[in-house]
This record gives C-alpha cells, sequence and structure tokens, in this order.
C-alpha cells in the first residue's frame, strides 16, 4: 500500500515535541519564510494511474470525522484508508491510495509548544512548513492565506517531484489547532479543497456545504 506523503507534515504535530528554544529562532525564520512566500505555480497534473475523481456538483456525499478532529463532507463513495505505521488520524481515499484526505488536531499540551513561542496556527502551520522543507520530494511549496468555514486559516501548498499534489490548512478554533490535508491528482484537489473549507465545522450533522 501506498504510503501518505501528507503523514510526515502531520506527524509532526502528533508524535514530536515542537523545536526546543535553542533552534525555535532559527527554525522560526525559515519556516516562516516558506509559509508566507505566496507564488503562483502552474504546473500540469501527472499522467499517472491515478483514479480521477468526478465533479463534486454529480456526486452524492457523506459527513465524516470525530469530535477530536471535527466533520467534513466527502464523496459516498470514499472509503477508510489505514496505514499501519500510524494511529490516531482520520483518513479516507477514493480507492485509488493516491488522493487521499487525512484530518487531525492538536492542543497546546499535545504540542509541547516551546517556552517562548505562541500555540496558534501559525506557529503550528510554520513547522509542518520546516518540516515539509526538510524533504527531497518537494519540487515546490508556497504558503497562502485562506478561510475554513469563516475561520482564518493558513494554507500550504505542496507540488512533489512524482507530480502528486498536496494541501494543507492549519487553523485555530478555541484551544485547539485543526489540520486538514488532502493529497492527490490535480482534478481531485480542485474538486476536493474548496468543499473541505466549506463544510467543516464540529457540528456531525450539519455543514455549509452547497452540493
Amino acid at each position: 500500500m501506498k504510503q501518505s506523503y501528507l503523514l510526515g507534515a502531520v506527524l509532526v504535530l502528533t508524535s514530536l515535541t515542537l523545536m526546543s528554544c535553542a533552534k525555535s529562532d532559527q527554525n522560526d525564520e525559515q519556516s516562516s519564510s516558506s509559509i508566507s512566500s505566496i507564488a503562483q505555480v502552474e504546473k500540469n497534473s501527472s499522467n499517472s494511474s491515478s483514479k480521477k475523481s468526478k465533479s463534486k456538483a454529480s456526486q452524492e456525499t457523506k459527513r465524516v470525522g470525530s469530535p477530536e478532529f471535527g466533520y467534513i463532507d466527502i464523496p459516498s463513495k470514499w472509503i477508510k484508508f489505514f496505514d499501519a505505521k500510524v494511529e490516531g488520524l482520520i483518513q479516507y481515499t477514493d480507492g485509488s491510495a493516491y488522493n487521499i484526505v487525512t484530518m487531525n488536531a492538536v492542543s497546546k499540551a499535545e504540542a509541547e509548544v516551546a517556552d517562548g513561542e505562541t500555540f496558534n496556527a501559525e506557529t503550528i502551520a510554520q513547522h509542518v512548513a520546516y518540516n515539509w522543507s526538510q524533504k527531497d520530494n518537494i519540487e515546490k511549496m508556497w504558503g497562502s492565506k485562506s478561510t475554513v468555514s469563516g475561520i482564518e486559516a493558513f494554507q500550504i501548498n505542496i507540488i512533489l517531484k512524482s507530480g502528486q499534489l498536496a494541501n494543507t490548512l492549519v487553523f485555530q478554533k478555541d484551544d485547539k489547532v485543526y489540520i486538514l490535508s488532502i493529497e492527490g491528482d490535480k482534478e481531485t484537489i480542485n474538486d476536493f479543497l474548496e468543499n473541505m473549507k466549506d463544510t467543516w465545522s464540529l457540528d456531525e450533522k450539519n455543514s455549509n456545504a452547497k452540493i
């Protein structure tokens, strides 16, 4: 089974302590540059054998998630994705193991923010971006601002050397920072990303979906 490339970025929030104070200034400077550098990148999607997603307008959806991570609407045919090396995340795939959505969240205690750091979405996004920047399979990475259900979010955009695309949304609600990630082909990303932004909430039954 193909391993999700986004796991490295997401797991930094659940299995690693954030950078120590000694490294904080240097790493924050580097990661801040990654998340704040906004560039418009166009790239043809990979001619991979991955399945193309259908237009979301023609799809039935179901609501998935948990009280801990929140809920989003996804195509009803998507199924749970499991990786033996990972626990504690919610992941779904269209069956290709190429197009994958990942949900996660972290509290201040879980993040173990170093002294001198502020626990918020920007700090977490900077560390996710820094973690990504250390990988050798990245062709291009840039940051942008967005919203998730009206909440300000930091968006990390990735193009892998394989041609696969990845987007991670990091945002804060109350005392937790939430992380939504989608990776896959261009068509699936285009269909899925905006829907994910529009439908996330802590309400299991209701969303802002217009599908």
